[in-house]
């Protein structure tokens, strides 16, 4: 039997994995993307064999999050669960509660925050949006980049909203390897997604060696990062198929199955 990275490099169909990625993003951002449409995204996936992605709006770091929460459910219901949405607030001017449960209503899968408004994530002003997603289990994606106000907010975050399933971006960067290992090992309901763009060598392999494989989950960080990139780092690693089959797929797969809707 011929392993997954085998079947890459021969450039068959993975799609029988049904690989979920767990970081992507929809919608006009500061620098160019050649293709901002949806049908474009679903076909990279179906080339890759990329069974769903979670995206929020690139407004998750501006004001017109709204706007941004409408663009991606016309994505979601053009392409039905091939494209799931995060939910994105803006602290400022947003009941968060509310705008998170017209997102709910609207069949949207979890909540995204980011850093870049200057909040920080247990601000006060998120416990709303928090709240919704702890009653309905959904994944929740942090911005980060391994700093220690990262690190502390994500636990104190896990502790309070037990039942979500809180997701550390960028897991590795900042030279932040061990603490993410022993964020991923010490709190429950905590994961590491993978997207990275510089994938030094070995990343993948030491945190799903500290972290057990059980707690890594495949995120590409589209349009931002190449998805073929970001999926060859996880076929390439000097991992096991059953530890690829994990990441790319079965942990999110056991994620979203929580979720209420």
């Amino acid at each position: 039997m011929k392993t997954l990275l085998e079947r890459a490099r021969r450039g068959e169909s993975l799609a029988d994995l049904e690989t979920v990625d767990m970081h992507g993003h929809f919608g006009r951002y500061l620098h160019a993307i050649p293709d901002l449409t949806a049908e474009g995204l679903v076909r990279v996936m179906d080339r890759l064999g990329v069974r769903s992605i979670l995206v929020s709006h690139m407004q998750c770091m501006s004001q017109h999050t709204h706007r941004g929460n409408e663009e991606v459910l016309a994505a979601m219901r053009a392409f039905p669960g091939r494209i799931l949405g995060y939910a994105v607030v803006w602290p400022v001017d947003d009941d968060t509660r509310a705008e998170m449960e017209w997102c709910a209503a609207h069949g949207f899968t979890g909540l995204k925050l980011h850093s870049s408004n200057g909040f920080a994530y247990t601000d006060p002003v998120y416990a709303g949006a928090l709240s919704v997603a702890n009653e309905r289990r959904m994944p929740v994606l942090l911005h980060a980049w391994g700093s220690a106000s990262d690190f502390a907010a994500i636990r104190e975050l896990a502790a309070k909203y037990p039942e979500a399933s809180f997701l550390f971006a960028h897991s590795g960067t900042g030279g932040a390897e061990a603490e993410c290992i022993r964020l991923a090992r010490e709190v429950t309901n905590a994961y590491l997604d993978l997207a990275y763009s510089q994938g030094p060598r070995g990343l993948v392999e030491r945190l799903t060696a500290g972290a057990g494989a059980e707690k890594i989950l495949f995120g590409s960080d589209c349009y931002f990062f190449s998805m073929t990139q970001q999926i060859g780092k996880v076929l390439g690693a000097d991992l096991s198929d059953d530890e690829k089959q994990k990441i790319l797929s079965g942990n999110a797969l056991r994620i979203l199955e929580r979720v209420q809707h």
